[in-house]
């Protein structure tokens, strides 16, 4: 009996991202087909999100600004409030859709760990996308350059003179 034995890819298309001074990491994989549109589609909904927050508390600003005294001044401060935590959560989701479960958590670890009920506010989520997007962009330029380079030695094995036929005509 003839056995065919295969194995898959190594951990060489593996990257390990540290997110924190203690060593917690999240590990993504350009060869994962739906990383790049995770990715891409996360960022824009942490965006549009974050867009749509101003003119959500500008509207609570007009609803409470003829109202005077102390209860309807909180009851604006809670609904700002709301508008902001119910960013953060979703961004929150999102970000653990692209990364894995718990990637904020290790990112704010310090603070998770003295705090564990805390809730990311909008620009400790902005942070955290603005300094792992760099490092994911440098991630998919290299995708795209190993995957230009295969493509090309792909078909350097091909030369033209491959596909003549006999009498030299082409």
């Amino acid at each position: 009996m003839e056995t065919i034995k295969i194995t898959g890819s190594d951990e060489s298309f593996l990257t390990k991202i540290e997110l924190n001074s203690y060593g917690d990491y999240v590990v993504v994989s350009t060869e994962d087909a739906t990383l790049f549109d995770r990715f891409a589609a996360g960022y824009k909904s942490i965006i549009d999100l974050a867009d749509a927050a101003p003119e959500k508390l500008r509207e609570i600003e007009k609803k409470y600004a003829q109202s005077g005294g102390t209860a309807s001044k909180m009851e604006e401060v809670l609904e700002i409030s709301r508008v902001n935590v119910k960013f953060s959560r979703n961004a929150v989701n999102v970000a653990d859709s692209i990364f894995g479960a718990g990637t904020l958590k290790k990112y704010f670890r310090n603070i998770y760990e003295e705090l564990p009920e805390f809730v990311p506010n909008p620009d400790c989520i902005l942070e955290f996308f603005e300094k792992i997007t760099p490092e994911m962009e440098k991630l998919f330029n290299r995708k795209m350059k190993e995957r230009d380079r295969q493509r090309r030695q792909r078909m350097a094995k091909y030369q033209p003179q491959d596909h003549k036929k006999a009498g030299g005509k082409v």
